[in-house]
């Protein structure tokens, strides 16, 4: 099927419309893009990095909307300074509710935008590939597309051995149950159109809830893309990620759980 074909067929909804260039040639645009920051004791990169998602999103009518789980050292307060006087930042400020997954989602139901991209905030994530991922789903006509540090071009310079040695091994066991569709399955650094968050919730406490997303994405029919960019070290402030074996052995049972559920039972994704 071509993109073109597939245009007419699933692009035409709310958030999409199709245009005709100067030349008679047709295409879509996006006319509404989300980018979601969870963040806890970010303030020393976050103001940085929103102003370079906001360069870099300038194609697109962009919010960004940082949910903040009343981080202790004030990045909400920052944020909301930021938000006061530009209305394409938002802030949800959480206040007795912690934990990525649930920060996404409410990022997620906060926003109504077509297209929503969610991604660290450290800087581990570079801004300059959030224009690619978009590209591969307004121009390719892909429903997710995902920033992969494991297909050609892409790397992780962030993290030390014994990160990596982990998520390459996870990433390894989820491809052998689940199918090698996707290389990074523990990515987090996500694109999606409207439709694949609507049908499909997240679920789990932290990084699982990739690997259960991009899982049932493919399962349900969606395509999927990923994108190669370098995973770098964070410029400010403490990582959240573990520093000791027995932080990865724990978190690790949880992404082994989540791999095994969904290669023993299809109906993982039925009520998601």
């Amino acid at each position: 099927m071509s993109h073109g074909l597939r245009h007419n067929r699933v692009w035409l909804e709310r958030g999409f419309v199709q245009v005709t260039s100067q030349s008679g040639g047709e295409g879509v645009r996006l006319t509404s893009l989300a980018v979601i920051l969870p963040t806890y004791n970010e303030r020393g990169n976050i103001i940085a990095l929103i102003e370079e998602i906001l360069r870099e999103c300038r194609p697109w009518p962009t919010v960004v909307l940082v949910v903040d789980d009343d981080s202790p050292d004030g990045t909400w307060r920052a944020v909301q300074e930021v938000s006061r006087l530009d209305p394409r930042v938002r802030l949800l400020r959480r206040v007795g509710e912690r934990g990525l997954t649930s920060a996404i989602t409410a990022g997620i139901n906060a926003t109504d935008s077509a297209v929503v991209v969610w991604m660290d905030c450290d800087f581990s994530m570079p801004p300059q590939i959030i224009p690619l991922l978009i590209s591969a789903i307004v121009r390719d006509g892909y429903d997710m597309a995902i920033g992969s540090r494991y297909v050609a071009g892409g790397r992780d310079r962030g993290h030390g051995f014994m990160a990596r040695a982990f998520s390459r091994s996870i990433n390894l066991f989820a491809g052998c149950l689940l199918g090698f569709g996707v290389r990074d399955y523990t990515s987090g650094f996500v694109a999606a159109r409207r439709p694949v968050l609507d049908q499909i919730g997240l679920r789990g406490d932290y990084g699982e809830y990739c690997i259960h997303l991009l899982a049932c994405a493919q399962r349900a029919g969606f395509r999927l893309c990923e994108v190669p960019y370098s995973c770098e070290t964070r410029r400010s402030g403490e990582s959240k990620t573990g520093t000791n074996v027995a932080h990865y052995l724990v978190r690790g049972w949880y992404y082994v759980l989540t791999v095994l559920r969904l290669a023993l039972r299809r109906q993982e994704c039925v009520a998601a």
